[in-house]
């Protein structure tokens, strides 16, 4: 096992991958859809369900309520774990965790782990994580553009995510 793996194995016990809280905010920023479209703000590319866009299906495809609510589950719980693997398990409490979770699936495993904001979390500073999920060192947006052009919608989800992760989770 892995350093990261151990330290998951130890320590995230308590923590839960696709928490009730996450699959509740991926439906309200993604909008769960049963039919396949393009995403404009993706340049088209296919996307489902919650934010899906792998494996890729063809646009206008049907699915399910129960065969959304099975991948959308699925992504929650890939996602956490790409974001366990990258930020130590102690690092997180459930919330912080969700948020986290919340950003990678919109931009990604690899865009989430390599972020400044996993970066300061790692270094352990979770307040400036926090922030850092929507705004940069001086306080303009970030992770909001799509093509190069300012998306309030994204900007909105950001915060949404910032105040998420700033959020304790209640001990109990």
């Amino acid at each position: 096992m892995s350093g990261n793996t151990k330290l998951l194995a130890k320590v995230a016990a308590p923590l839960v991958l696709g928490s009730a809280a996450l699959l509740g905010a991926m439906h309200h920023w993604e909008d769960q859809r049963l039919v396949v479209y393009a995403d404009k703000l993706a340049g088209g590319l296919p996307t489902y369900c919650s934010g899906r866009t792998q494996p890729p299906r063809p646009v206008g495809e049907r699915l399910t309520q129960a065969q959304c609510d099975t991948i959308d589950r699925q992504t929650a719980t890939e996602y956490g774990r790409a974001v366990l693997v990258c930020i130590p398990a102690d690092r997180f409490d459930q919330n912080s965790l969700d948020a986290f979770t919340l950003f990678a699936i919109n931009v990604g495993k690899q865009g989430a782990c390599g972020s400044r904001a996993a970066q300061l979390l790692r270094d352990g500073n979770r307040e400036a994580a926090c922030k850092a999920l929507a705004r940069g060192p001086d306080g303009r947006p970030v992770w909001s553009f799509a093509g190069g052009v300012f998306v309030q919608g994204l900007q909105n989800r950001r915060q949404y995510e910032a105040n998420w992760c700033f959020k304790l989770a209640e001990a109990g």
